[in-house]
């Protein structure tokens, strides 16, 4: 039996098996949040949720900052700015990242669309221009109807969708925002 063989394949599992719990770890140390920017400071952030919930976050000298994709400081966040929050999972109050809106429509890692297809793993979407590409769908995929919890067996061909993935993988969808009834994304 070849030892070298065996050592090598085993050694190639091993790293296998750490990338994939790196890449777990990675998801896991991160949350977001939506809303809008109450007043920020160096050392803290005030905020408000889609949901209409203040909620305050500590700011470090190691968070990151951008508005509308280039980076920026504390100053030229304003209030009432869109802001999409990234907390650390050991310190939900901690703030890596705040990604600002002002003149793009959606955040990064966002898609918005119509929906082709849905099962309970996978979704089909067309994106605004016209083009298809599907999301892995799983138990903690967040899903809503017009505001409401709902399924992926809801989502019905044609609804309108906004997407959002994991920064990790665009193929993986975080939460599904679906539109029938009402108009327009909250």
């Amino acid at each position: 039996m070849n030892y070298q063989s065996i050592s090598a394949g085993a050694m190639a599992l091993a790293l296998f098996a750490g990338s994939i719990a790196a890449f777990a770890a990675e998801d896991a140390k991160e949350a977001t949040h939506d809303g809008t920017v109450v007043k920020i400071s160096s050392s803290e952030l005030v905020m408000n949720t889609k949901e209409n919930k203040e909620h305050t976050h500590t700011l470090s000298d190691k968070t990151t900052m951008t508005l509308d994709g280039k980076s920026v400081k504390v100053a030229d966040l304003k209030a009432g700015l869109k802001i999409r929050v990234t907390t650390i999972a050991a310190d939900k109050k901690a703030v890596s990242h705040i990604e600002a809106i002002s003149s793009h429509k959606t955040f990064a890692h966002t898609h918005d669309g119509t929906v082709v297809t849905s099962t309970g793993t996978k979704l089909v979407m067309m994106n605004e221009e016209g083009k298809e590409h599907s999301h892995s769908v799983s138990s903690e995929t967040k899903i809503t109807c017009d505001g409401k919890v709902c399924k992926a067996s809801d989502l019905k061909a044609k609804m309108k969708i906004r997407v959002t993935t994991k920064k990790t993988d665009e193929g993986a969808a975080t939460v599904i925002e679906a539109i029938d009834k009402n108009t327009d994304f909250a």
